[in-house]
């Protein structure tokens, strides 16, 4: 299997820098530059914490329709959790190669959705049909994005 995260040699920028003395910036996202991430993906995490307080951590295909996270689910250790405790959803990006990347996260409450709140939902799960239409209700919608940090311009030329 091959790994994709950059090591070694590899942590050396085009340059001969190294990769990790490269500057960085961190910056929030604001909840509409979150939604609109949501928006423009179809696969996430959603975080949950069973019956014996482990963390349960899966992937899910899934649609936002407004603010609310609309997937499907059978029953089992994620249906089961998802009705006891808040859960998380959790989608991101990562570039490895120039370490680099953004990361939502959504927390809230889950529910089995009425038929009329998903009648315009279209979610098919890649594991195959799911009984269970399930809405996540966000209370909490933040997100974060590592950058590089733009290098002063230099006028002068190099040759």
């Amino acid at each position: 299997m091959r790994r994709t995260c950059i090591h070694e040699h590899e942590d050396m920028r085009d340059d001969g820098q190294d990769r990790a003395a490269a500057p960085a910036a961190l910056e929030e996202l604001t909840r509409d530059e979150c939604l609109a991430l949501l928006a423009a993906n179809c696969v996430g995490r959603i975080a949950v914490v069973t019956q014996d307080n482990m963390p349960f951590v899966v992937p899910v295909n899934y649609q936002l329709t407004g603010e609310i996270i609309v997937f499907r689910t059978d029953a089992g250790t994620k249906f089961d959790a998802l009705q006891r405790h808040p859960i998380a959803f959790q989608l991101d990006a990562i570039d490895p190669l120039h370490h680099t990347g953004w990361s939502v996260l959504v927390q809230g409450v889950a529910h089995v959705a009425a038929p009329h709140e998903v009648e315009s939902a279209r979610v098919d799960p890649w594991a195959g049909p799911k009984q269970h239409w399930m809405q996540l209700v966000p209370r909490s919608i933040t997100g974060r994005r590592l950058h590089l940090r733009e290098e002063p311009y230099e006028p002068g030329g190099y040759l």
